[in-house]
């Protein structure tokens, strides 16, 4: 049976991607055995999170609103592709990857396939946490 999970009732995220805003929809927690996380993340315009990648699942994303630029890759072969409203992106398992504002506000869908949480799909960073604008 199809199950709804309502926007209001999710609570935010701030610590998974700071300075993300993440908010988790499909996840062991809602849906048991749905082997998928899904969410969406919101985040202002001069938003630019840790790199860094997932090691047992790979990624999908579609841009809601706004425009930033993907960082993807090791340090010795970063790539910066342009992720713009409307479009699509396919992350591999493994991939190093994060992203950089360009001067507006971004919102995205994410899933994680063939896992039930963001334990499962596992999240480890390449980079410290970006000092908070309080802390500068």
């Amino acid at each position: 049976m199809a199950t709804i999970i309502r926007f209001k009732d999710l609570l935010v995220n701030t610590k998974a991607e700071p300075p993300c805003e993440i908010f988790y929809g499909i996840t062991k927690d809602t849906v048991p055995n749905a082997s998928l996380v899904m969410g969406y993340t919101r985040s202002g315009p001069g938003m630019q999170n840790q790199r860094h990648y997932h090691p047992h699942s790979a990624a999908g994303q579609c841009k809601i609103k706004g425009n930033d630029k993907m960082v993807c890759g090791p340090d010795h072969d970063k790539t910066e592709v342009d992720f713009n409203e409307g479009n699509f992106n396919f992350i591999p398992r493994g991939e190093i990857h994060g992203a950089i504002g360009t001067g507006e506000a971004n919102e995205l869908v994410f899933c994680y396939p063939g896992v039930n949480s963001l334990a499962d799909a596992g999240i480890v960073y390449m980079e410290p946490e970006w000092p908070k604008e309080d802390d500068a």
